[in-house]
C-alpha cells in the first residue's frame, strides 16, 4: 500500500507545479494597479509629444518620466559615451572598406532624402507585416527575424571608468512602493562573467516606412557575474528591432525606471527615434488598454521584468535596470559550397522561410548569428562589453553567438531523440541481465546497489523531462515520450529486478544483523560462538547452548545462505507424534513489509536529489560545479558495489560483459556530451578535464571487473583484507595427494604427449604429468596440472604462473569433487548443491 501512495504524492507535487492558482489581487493591490495605470498613461503621453532631443542629459534637458528626471540621480551623463560606443561597435560590424560607404551610412543618407531604396526592382515600401519576404531592403546580410539563443563572455567597459555608484534616493524616484531593502539585485560587481540572451519577436507588429522598417522584440537576459552567487541575474527585456541594419535596442521597465516608454529617446539616430515613436506609441496604446481591462480579475504588467511580477508587489526589491545595445554581424555561410554576394540575400530569405514555414525546400546549412553587445544600467552606474575583436583576441571571445530558435529546437529535438533511443539500449541489456540471472545463485552474485544506482539515475532522468515538458512546449511530445521510456527503466524493469535482488539476499541480510546483534550483546573482545552451537536470547542477554546429538554438522566451507527454488526445499512433512500445528507466514509477511519500504525509500530519495538539485543551481558558480562533478561521478561509479561484492564474496560473472560495456557506454554518453560540446542544448560550460577523469574512472571499475573474472576477484586485495572465502581453483601440487588436502577424489593416471615419457619412471611421471579425471556432468575426461614440489629452486613458482590460466579449466569442490568449470558454472546457475554427493556448495 506504501508504493501507491508514494506515487500519489509525486503526481500531486508536479500538478501542484504544473497548475500555479491565480489568485485575486487585494484592495491594496488594486490600489497600487490603479496608481500605475495612471503613472502609465502620463508617461505614454509625454511619449506622443516628446522630440528626439528633448532627452540630453548633457544640455541640461530632462522629461517628467520615471527614471529621467534630473532629481532621480542616475548616471545619464554616461549615456552619449555609452551611445558612442554602441555606434563604434556598429561601424566595426557592418562596416565597408576604406574608401566606401557603409552600410548604416547609405541608410542614413537616404532618410535625409527621404526615398525609396530597392534591390533588384523591390522597393522597401513594400514591407508586410511578417518582415519575411518583402523586408530586404539593403546589402547588409543579416536575419530579418531574429528569434534564438545567443551567448558569449562580457566584461566591464573603459567607459564607465571614473564614474561612481549614484546616489538614489528611492523614496523620491519610486514613492508608491516600500522597499523592504535597499540593496540592488542585479548589480554586477566582478569584471568579467557570461552573457546568454533569448531573443523573441515571433508574434511581434511590424512598423514600414519608406527606407526602413522597424519591429518589436522581447528578450530574455541571464547574466551572470563571475564574482557572485547563484547561476546570474534573470530578467527580461522589451525593445525594437532595425532588420535592415541589424540593430536592437532593448530596456527594462520597473518601479522606478520608465524604459519602454522612453526607449526611444535612446535611439542612436533621430529617424531610428521617429520609427520606434511611432511604433510603440500603438503598441503600448494596446497593452495598456488590455492591462486596464483585466485589472480586477487576472492583473497582468506587460513590461515585467521579473519571472514573479506579483510578487514583486507583495515583497518589492529594488533591481538594476538595463539598456542594452546589440548590432548583428554580416551572415557568413560555412561549408564546402561558397556563396557569392550576389546570391547571399536570396539565400538568407529563402533559409528563413523554410525555418518559419518548412516545406521541405533544400537550403544550404543554416548560418549562426553573431551580435556585439553594450550594456548600460542608469541606475547602478556600469557599463558592460561583449568581449571579441577587435579590442579582445578571438581566443578571448567572439562576442555574442548562437542559432536560430528554429535550429536550437532541432538541436533540442535530435539530442532527445539519440537520449531516447539510449534509453532503449538500457531497458533492452538490462531485459537481457533479468534473463541470464533468473535463478537465486545468479541474482545472489549481483549487488543491490549497482542495480540501485541505475535506477535511481533513469528515475532522475524522467522527473528532469517531466519539468522541462512544463517549459518547451514545441519539444513537450517528445519530452514526455523519452521521460515514459525512463519512467519504464527506473519503475518497471529496474525496480522489479531490484525485488528480485532484495527477496533473494534477504537471508544474508538477516544473517548479518544476528552477528551484529550478538557482537553488541557479547562486548568479549574476540569472542566467537562455536558453529557446533545455537544462539538463545534470555532477558539476562545472549547464550549458546550446544546442538542436539542427532543434529547434523554443516562444515565450514564458506558456503552463503541463499534461497533455493521450491524443488531444493527440504521437505517438511510432519513425523508421527510431531506437533501438526501450522505456522503463519511471517516471512512472507516479512517481504512484504520490506518490498514496500524499499519502495517508499526509493521514490522519497529520488525527489529530495531532484529538490537539491534544483537548490543547487542558485549556489555559486564553483560551489554549484563542484556539486554536479560529484554527483556525476558517484553515478559513474555504478560498478564499485559489483567489485566490492565480488570481493567479500569471492564471486565472479555476476553480470553479462555485454551489459556492463554497454551500459557503462550508455550512461557516460549524455554526461560526456555535455562536458566536452560548447554549443550543447542546456549550455552547460564544458569542462574537458572532468570528462577526461569521468571516463578513465568508468574504465578502471570496467577493467578491474575483467581482472576479477580473468585473474580472481581478490587479484588486487592483500591477504587478510577480506574474510576467508573457498576458492574453486586450487593449486594442486603433488604433496597434496599424501596429505589429501585439496587433491580430488578419483584421479585416474598420469600422460604425457613428450617423447621423453617413456624414458620417465612411473612415480617420476605420476608427479610431473597432468592428472586426468572423469566429469560427472559431462562425462568426459579432465586434464589437470599438478605443481611439483621438488626440483630446482624457482620451478615452483615459474609453475604457479604458467598454470594460472590453465587452472580456470576445472573446479574442486569442498566435497574434493572435480568438474569442467563450464559444466560446473552452468550447474551452479540452478543448484548450489554438488552433482555426486549433494553437499552445499559456495555460492560462485
Amino acid at each position: 500500500m506504501e508504493a501507491p501512495r508514494v506515487l500519489v504524492v509525486i503526481f500531486v507535487i508536479l500538478f501542484l507545479l504544473a497548475n500555479p492558482d491565480s489568485q485575486r489581487p487585494t484592495p491594496s493591490q488594486q490600489r497600487q494597479l490603479e496608481q500605475l495605470i495612471v503613472e502609465e498613461h502620463h508617461a505614454l503621453n509625454l511619449l506622443n509629444t516628446s522630440l528626439y532631443d528633448d532627452f540630453t542629459p548633457q544640455n541640461n534637458r530632462w522629461i517628467n518620466v520615471t527614471g529621467l528626471r534630473q532629481k532621480d540621480g542616475y548616471a545619464w551623463e554616461i549615456l552619449p559615451k555609452v551611445q558612442e560606443r554602441a555606434r563604434a561597435q556598429v561601424k566595426t560590424a557592418v562596416g565597408s572598406p576604406e574608401g566606401t560607404k557603409s552600410v548604416t551610412d547609405a541608410i542614413d543618407e537616404h532618410e535625409a532624402q527621404k526615398s525609396d531604396i530597392s534591390i533588384g526592382g523591390v522597393p522597401t515600401s513594400t514591407i508586410n507585416a511578417t518582415g519575411s519576404s518583402d523586408s530586404w531592403a539593403t546589402s547588409l546580410p543579416v536575419y530579418q527575424n531574429v528569434s534564438g539563443i545567443i551567448r558569449g563572455h562580457w566584461a566591464r567597459s573603459r567607459v564607465s571608468n571614473g564614474f561612481s555608484f549614484p546616489a538614489v534616493n528611492l523614496s523620491d524616484v519610486a514613492p508608491r512602493v516600500s522597499y523592504n531593502t535597499n540593496e540592488y539585485s542585479r548589480n554586477i560587481t566582478g569584471l568579467g562573467g557570461n552573457l546568454r540572451i533569448k531573443l523573441d519577436e515571433k508574434q511581434s507588429e511590424v512598423l514600414k516606412s519608406d527606407t526602413r522598417s522597424v519591429r518589436q522584440i522581447r528578450a530574455e537576459m541571464v547574466i551572470k557575474d563571475d564574482a557572485s552567487f547563484g547561476d546570474g541575474w534573470e530578467m527580461t527585456l522589451h525593445g525594437i528591432h532595425y532588420p535592415e541594419s541589424g540593430g536592437i535596442l532593448l530596456s527594462t521597465t520597473g518601479d522606478k525606471f520608465a524604459g519602454i516608454f522612453a526607449l526611444p529617446h535612446f535611439a542612436l539616430s533621430e529617424h531610428s527615434f521617429g520609427l520606434a515613436q511611432r511604433l510603440l506609441n500603438k503598441t503600448l496604446m494596446d497593452a495598456v488598454v488590455k492591462q486596464e481591462s483585466s485589472m480586477y480579475t487576472s492583473p497582468t504588467f506587460p513590461w515585467s521584468t521579473s519571472p514573479n511580477a506579483l510578487g514583486d508587489m507583495l515583497y518589492p526589491t529594488p533591481h538594476c535596470e538595463y539598456i542594452v545595445y546589440l548590432q548583428q554581424h554580416p551572415l557568413k555561410f560555412l561549408g564546402t559550397g561558397k556563396i557569392s554576394d550576389d546570391k547571399m540575400i536570396p539565400a538568407l530569405q529563402t533559409i528563413e522561410q523554410e525555418l518559419q514555414n518548412p516545406v521541405g525546400a533544400s537550403i544550404p546549412h543554416v548560418p549562426m548569428m553573431a551580435m556585439s553587445a553594450v550594456i548600460f544600467s542608469p541606475d547602478c552606474g556600469f557599463v558592460l562589453e561583449s568581449k571579441g575583436p577587435p579590442d579582445y583576441t578571438p581566443q578571448e571571445g567572439t562576442h555574442l553567438t548562437g542559432s536560430k530558435i528554429e535550429s536550437y529546437l532541432r538541436l533540442l529535438r535530435q539530442a532527445i531523440f539519440v537520449l531516447g533511443l539510449i534509453l532503449g539500449l538500457e531497458i533492452y541489456l538490462l531485459i537481457r541481465q533479468i534473463k541470464e540471472a533468473s535463478t537465486p545463485s545468479t541474482k545472489s552474485r549481483i549487488s543491490f546497489y549497482t542495480v540501485a544506482i541505475m535506477a535511481m539515475g533513469d528515475g532522475f532522468v524522467c522527473l528532469c523531462f517531466v519539468l522541462m515538458s512544463m517549459f518547451f512546449d514545441a519539444a513537450s511530445l517528445i519530452l514526455k515520450a523519452t521521460g515514459f521510456l525512463a519512467l519504464l527503466s527506473a519503475s518497471f524493469f529496474g525496480m522489479k529486478f531490484l525485488m528480485g535482488i532484495w527477496t533473494i539476499q534477504a537471508p544474508e541480510r538477516m544473517e548479518r544483523e544476528q552477528r551484529n546483534i550478538s557482537n553488541q550483546t557479547n562486548p568479549q573482545t574476540g569472542a566467537t560462538i562455536p558453529a557446533d552451537s545455537t544462539v538463545i536470547i534470555t532477558p539476562a542477554g545472549v547464550d549458546t547452548l550446544p546442538l542436539p546429538a542427532t543434529a547434523r554438522r554443516n562444515a565450514n566451507n564458506g558456503a552463503t545462505p541463499v534461497t533455493l527454488p521450491p524443488d531444493q526445499d527440504p521437505t517438511n512433512e510432519p513425523t508421527e507424534g510431531a506437533d501438526t500445528q501450522v505456522r503463519p507466514l511471517t516471512t512472507l509477511e516479512s517481504a512484504r513489509r520490506e518490498v514496500g519500504a524499499l519502495y517508499s525509500r526509493f521514490y522519497f530519495l529520488l525527489c529530495g536529489l531532484l529538490f537539491v538539485s534544483l537548490h543547487a543551481t542558485t549556489w555559486p558558480t564553483a560551489l554549484r560545479s563542484s556539486y554536479m562533478n560529484v554527483l556525476a561521478f558517484s553515478y559513474l561509479s555504478l560498478w564499485v558495489p559489483q567489485i566490492y561484492r565480488n570481493i567479500m564474496r569471492n564471486c565472479r560473472k555476476a553480470l553479462r560483459w555485454e551489459f556492463v560495456i554497454g551500459q557503462s557506454v550508455a550512461r557516460s554518453i549524455p554526461l560526456i556530451y555535455f562536458y566536452v560540446i560548447r554549443d550543447n542544448v542546456l549550455f552547460v560550460e564544458v569542462d574537458q578535464h572532468a570528462a577526461f577523469v569521468l571516463i578513465g574512472w568508468v574504465w578502471i571499475q570496467v577493467w578491474t571487473l575483467v581482472g576479477q573474472d580473468v585473474f580472481g576477484p581478490r587479484f588486487f586485495v592483500p591477504d587478510g583484507w577480506a574474510p576467508s572465502a573457498y576458492d574453486y581453483h586450487p593449486v594442486l601440487r603433488d604433496g597434496d595427494e599424501e596429505a589429501g588436502a585439496t587433491m580430488p577424489i578419483g584421479f585416474t593416471q598420469a600422460t604425457s604427449d613428450s617423447p621423453s615419457s617413456a624414458a620417465t619412471s612411473p612415480v617420476e611421471a605420476r608427479r610431473n604429468g597432468p592428472r586426468v579425471f572423469d566429469c560427472a556432468i559431462c562425462m568426459q575426461n579432465i586434464n589437470v596440472p599438478v605443481v611439483s614440489t621438488s626440483g630446482r629452486e624457482g620451478e615452483g613458482s615459474s609453475s604457479l604462473g604458467a598454470n594460472l590460466f590453465s587452472r580456470r579449466s576445472y573446479m574442486i569442490t569442498p566435497c574434493r569433487h572435480i568438474f569442467h568449470s563450464v559444466c560446473l558454472e552452468g550447474w551452479m546457475r540452478y543448484r548450489l548443491q554438488c552433482p555426486i554427493c549433494r553437499d552445499n556448495l559456495p555460492p560462485l
